[in-house]
C-alpha cells in the first residue's frame, strides 16, 4: 500500500474524495485541506512536517485562496516531493444560469497574469486611504496576509508553471500511471492495472434489493451547541437531538471497489466473473453508477451523465442514492427545475426523511419563488439534522427576508449558523441585523458583528453596520474607524451624508453660560444626526446621496510610460487631481511604488504600477495579458518615455548612445503603440499622445541622432493618425523645448552634474507646465483632436537662441 499526502482547498473536497475512491485498493491518502477563514490554518504550515510524496490539487479556488498561496514557496520550492495537479474549476455563471466547468491552467502568460493581477487588485482595494485608517487588529492582520500573498505571487506561479505538473486528465490517464511514476512505485501500478482490468460483474440476475441504511451514520457525533445565557429570549426553532449527523447522507463508501476503467455506460453483462465481483453489494454498484456519471458531468458531457444515471435507476430501482443524484444532476446541468423537483418529491414520497433530498427540494422551491414550501422542507430537515451544512444560514435568511413576523425564529437559526465549525461570516452580519432591529438588542449585535469581522474583516456591510451601531451608542471614534474601513473596502459607502455623519467629533466641556448654549446646540445637532441614522432604510446597500459633478477623468484610464520622473511623473500627478485611473510604467519599481502611494494618499487615485523597460519587446508585447478587468480598457496612451545621450558631432558619436536613443525614443514608442492600439481599435475609441520635442521640428549642433529620433516621432504621429482615424482614435503630440525638473540633461551628460547645469541663467519650462498641456489635450471633447502642441519657455526663441540674462524676472512664479 502506497501512502500519499493529498492537499487541496475545501472547495475541491469532492474531487479529492473521488481520486481517493479510485485508488482506495492500492493507495492510502492522508487528506490535508484548508478553508477560507482568515483565522484558519495555512497550507504551508500544515505540510511543514509532512514526509513522503505530496499531491496538490490546484484549481481557481486554490489559486485565489490566501491560506493556500501564502508562503507557497515552502510547498513548491522545497526539496519535498510535490506533484501539482491542475483540476477543473466549477463556478456558477449568472448570464448562462448554469454551473460552468473550466480546466485550471497556468500554461499561457495571460492565464498566469490573471492571477497575479487578481492578488494585486485584491490588495489595492484594501490599502488604506490615509494614515489614520483603523479597523482593528483582525483587519490589519487580514490586510498584511493579503499583501504578503500578493508580493510573492508572480514568482510562485512561475515556480509552479515551470515545474513538473499535470492536468487532471493526464493524472488519471492509464490507471493513474503518472502518480506511480512520481512515487517511484512501478510494480504497484502494474498490480493496480491488473486489478482494474479484471472482468466486470454480471448484473443481469440481481433482483431488487432492500434499501440499505444511510451511509455514515456511525460517524462521530457532534455535541449539542448550548445557548448563551444572554440569548435566552430567542427560542430554538425545534427540539434538536444531541447528535450531529454526517454532512450528507450519501457519502461514498471509502471501501468501495475500484471503478473499472472501461466503464462508460451501463456495466457490461459478462459471464464467468469471479466470486469477489459477484459479491458486490447494491450500495457498491450504485457508487459505480454515481461516480462515473459525475465524472462525465465534470468532463462536460451532462447528457450522457443523465442517461447513465437513468440506466442506473432502472437497474437498481429501489436504491435512493441513484434517484437523489439523478435529481441533483438535473438541477445542476439543465434548466428543467420542475423535472428535478418531481424526482425529489418522488424520492421523498418513499423516504420522507432523506436529508439531501429535503435540502435540494427546498432549494428548488426557493428558486421557483415558493417560499412556504422551501421553509417546510428545510424545517423538516432541521428536525432531522440540525447542523446540515449551510442549512441554518439559508433557513435563517429565508425567514428574515420573506417571513418578517417570524424574526425570532430567523434569529435562532442564524445564531445556530454562527456556531458551525467553519461558519459563514455573513451569518454573523445577518444575525446582527435582526438583533439590532426587531429583536432590539443593539449591544449584543455589536458583539456578534465583531465576532464575524474577526473571521472576515473585509465584510464591508458588517463594518458599516458596526459603525452605525457604535455611533448610536456615542462611541464616535470607534464608529469613525469602522466607517473608514467600510469605505476602504466598498466605495459605495463613501457618500457626502455618511462622511458628515462619521466625521471626527471632539468632546467639549462647557465653562461659561455661552459655551453651555453652544454645547447644547452641538448636542442637539448630534441627536438629530443620530435620529436620521436610526430612520435609515435597513437594507445592505446604502442609499447614496446625490453625487456631485464627476471629475473630468471619472471612469477613464490613462497609461503613462516613463512615469517615474520628469514629465511622466508630473503628468501622473496632474491627471490624478482630475480623477483619472492611472497605469504607471517605469523601470524603477521603488519610485513607482512611492508615486502610487503618494497619489493614493493625496487623491485616492486608483493606480496599476508596472515595472517595465519599454525597450523589452517581449515584455511589452505581453502587457495586455497583464491587465485584468477594467484596466484593459485604456482610454489614453501617453508615450512619454524618452532620453538623450551624448553631445558629440556625428563623426565622433558613440554607437551605444545611438542605440539607446533609437531603442527608447523610437522602438519603445512603437512597441507600446502596437501593444495597446488594437484594444482601442476594437472599442473604436481612444487617444494616443506622443511626447515629442522641438528637436523634432528643427535640428541643432551635435543633436544629430536625438533630433533624428524626434523627427521620426513627428512623422510617426502623423502616419498613426492617418491609419487610425477610421477607427475613431485621436492621435496627437506635444513638443516641449527645454524643460527643467527632469533627468534630461543629467542623462545626456552621463551623470556629469556640472555640465548638466544648463538652466541656471534662464527660466525654461517646468515639467508641470507640460503636464497641464497634456491634460488640456486629453480633456477636450471627443470630437476635438489637438494634432500638435509646441510649447517652450518665454526666454527661449529656438533650440539655439536663449536669453540667458537670468531668472529673476520669473522669480515670483517659483
Amino acid at each position: 500500500m502506497l501512502t500519499i499526502t493529498l492537499a487541496y482547498v475545501t472547495d475541491n473536497q469532492t474531487t479529492a474524495h473521488r481520486i481517493a475512491a479510485d485508488l482506495a485498493s492500492h493507495v492510502s491518502f492522508v487528506h490535508v485541506s484548508v478553508g477560507k477563514s482568515n483565522e484558519g490554518p495555512v497550507l504551508a504550515d500544515l505540510l511543514k512536517d509532512t514526509e513522503g510524496p505530496v499531491v496538490v490539487l490546484i484549481s481557481s479556488d486554490f489559486l485565489t485562496n490566501s491560506n493556500c498561496m501564502l508562503r507557497g514557496q515552502e510547498i513548491f520550492g522545497s526539496d519535498r516531493e510535490v506533484l501539482p495537479v491542475f483540476i477543473r474549476s466549477h463556478a456558477y455563471d449568472e448570464l448562462q444560469d448554469e454551473v460552468i466547468s473550466t480546466q485550471t491552467s497556468l500554461a499561457s502568460q495571460q492565464e498566469l497574469m490573471y492571477y497575479v493581477n487578481y492578488w494585486e487588485d485584491r490588495y489595492i482595494k484594501l490599502r488604506k486611504p490615509d494614515d489614520d485608517l483603523g479597523g482593528g487588529e483582525a483587519f490589519v492582520k487580514y490586510k498584511r496576509k493579503i499583501r504578503e500573498t500578493s508580493v510573492q505571487m508572480e514568482e510562485l506561479l512561475r515556480q509552479i508553471k515551470d515545474g513538473w505538473a499535470l492536468t487532471e486528465a493526464q493524472f488519471a490517464a492509464d490507471h493513474y500511471h503518472q502518480l506511480f511514476i512520481f512515487a517511484e512505485r512501478p510494480k504497484l501500478w502494474e498490480e493496480l492495472k491488473d486489478f482494474e482490468n479484471a472482468a466486470p460483474m454480471d448484473l443481469s440476475g440481481i433482483p431488487g434489493l432492500e434499501m440499505l441504511g444511510m451511509a455514515g451514520q456511525d460517524d462521530e457525533a457532534q455535541p449539542q451547541v448550548q445557548s448563551e445565557d444572554d440569548e435566552a429570549d430567542i427560542p430554538e426553532p425545534t427540539d434538536q437531538p444531541q447528535t450531529n449527523y454526517p454532512m450528507t447522507s450519501d457519502n461514498l463508501d471509502a471501501e468501495a471497489p475500484e471503478i473499472t476503467s472501461g466503464i462508460t455506460g451501463e456495466p457490461a453483462k459478462q459471464e464467468g466473473t469471479d466470486a469477489s465481483a459477484q459479491e458486490m453489494s447494491p450500495a457498491e454498484q450504485a457508487n459505480i453508477w454515481i461516480e462515473r456519471a459525475w465524472s462525465m458531468h465534470d468532463e462536460g458531457d451532462a447528457t450522457s451523465a443523465l442517461e447513465l444515471l437513468n440506466a442506473g435507476r432502472d437497474a437498481l430501482p429501489d436504491h435512493h442514492k441513484l434517484h437523489y443524484h439523478y435529481a441533483l444532476l438535473l438541477a445542476t446541468s439543465t434548466e428543467d427545475a420542475a423535472a428535478a423537483r418531481r424526482e425529489t418529491e418522488a424520492l421523498l414520497a418513499k423516504h420522507p426523511d432523506h436529508p439531501d433530498a429535503l435540502y435540494l427540494n427546498g432549494e428548488l422551491y426557493l428558486s421557483a419563488g415558493d417560499y412556504q414550501s422551501a421553509r417546510e422542507n428545510w424545517e423538516q430537515l432541521s428536525d432531522i439534522e440540525p447542523f446540515y451544512p449551510d442549512l441554518n444560514y439559508r433557513l435563517g435568511i429565508l425567514l428574515a427576508d420573506h417571513f418578517a413576523e417570524d424574526f425570532l425564529e430567523a434569529a435562532a437559526y442564524l445564531r445556530r449558523a454562527t456556531k458551525d465549525k467553519e461558519p459563514n461570516p455573513d451569518a454573523f452580519y445577518r444575525y446582527a441585523l435582526l438583533l439590532a432591529g426587531p429583536v432590539g438588542r443593539q449591544g449584543k449585535a455589536i458583539k456578534v458583528l465583531r465576532k464575524g469581522l474577526a473571521i472576515d474583516p473585509s465584510h464591508a456591510y458588517a463594518q458599516y453596520e458596526l459603525a452605525v451601531l457604535l455611533h448610536q451608542r456615542g462611541e464616535y471614534e470607534g464608529a469613525r474607524i469602522a466607517f473608514k474601513t467600510a469605505t476602504a473596502i466598498n466605495s459605495a459607502f463613501n457618500t457626502a451624508a455618511n462622511r458628515k455623519a462619521f466625521a471626527a467629533i471632539s468632546l467639549v466641556t462647557a465653562a461659561t453660560p455661552a459655551e453651555e448654549d453652544a454645547l447644547a446646540a452641538l448636542k442637539q445637532n448630534i441627536a438629530s444626526l443620530e435620529a436620521m441614522i436610526a430612520e435609515r432604510d435597513r437594507v445592505p446597500e446604502p442609499t447614496p446621496a446625490p453625487a456631485p459633478a464627476p471629475p473630468k477623468g471619472a471612469g477613464k484610464t490613462v497609461l503613462i510610460t516613463g512615469a517615474t520622473s520628469g514629465i511622466g511623473r508630473a503628468t501622473a500627478r496632474c491627471l490624478a487631481v482630475e480623477g483619472f485611473r492611472l497605469i504607471l510604467i517605469g523601470r524603477r519599481n521603488e519610485r513607482l511604488e512611492e508615486l502610487g502611494e503618494e497619489l493614493l494618499n493625496a487623491h485616492q487615485t486608483e493606480t496599476l504600477l508596472i515595472p517595465l523597460d519599454v525597450t523589452d519587446r517581449e515584455a511589452v508585447s505581453s502587457l495586455p495579458a497583464r491587465l485584468a478587468g477594467a484596466w484593459q480598457n485604456i482610454d489614453v496612451l501617453v508615450n512619454n518615455a524618452g532620453k538623450a545621450k551624448g553631445v558629440d558631432p556625428i563623426h565622433e558619436g558613440q554607437l551605444d548612445h545611438w542605440d539607446e536613443m533609437i531603442d527608447v525614443n523610437l522602438k519603445g514608442l512603437l512597441y507600446l503603440t502596437r501593444a495597446i492600439s488594437p484594444v482601442m481599435v476594437e472599442r473604436r475609441s481612444g487617444m494616443i499622445i506622443n511626447v515629442c520635442s522641438t528637436a523634432g521640428k528643427e535640428v541643432y549642433p551635435n543633436g544629430n541622432v536625438y533630433c533624428a529620433t524626434k523627427h521620426a516621432v513627428d512623422a510617426l504621429t502623423r502616419a498613426m493618425r492617418i491609419d487610425l482615424v477610421k477607427h475613431g482614435i485621436r492621435v496627437g503630440q506635444i513638443c516641449p523645448a527645454m524643460v527643467e525638473e527632469t533627468e534630461f540633461s543629467v542623462v545626456r551628460y552621463d551623470g556629469d552634474a556640472e555640465r548638466a547645469k544648463i538652466y541656471e541663467d534662464f527660466q525654461p519650462l517646468r515639467s508641470p507646465d507640460v503636464a497641464r498641456a497634456i491634460e488640456f489635450m486629453i480633456t477636450q471633447p471627443a470630437h476635438v483632436n489637438i494634432l500638435d502642441m509646441v510649447i517652450q519657455g518665454t526666454q527661449q526663441a529656438s533650440s539655439t537662441l536663449v536669453d540667458r540674462s537670468g531668472r529673476n524676472r520669473f522669480a515670483e512664479e517659483e
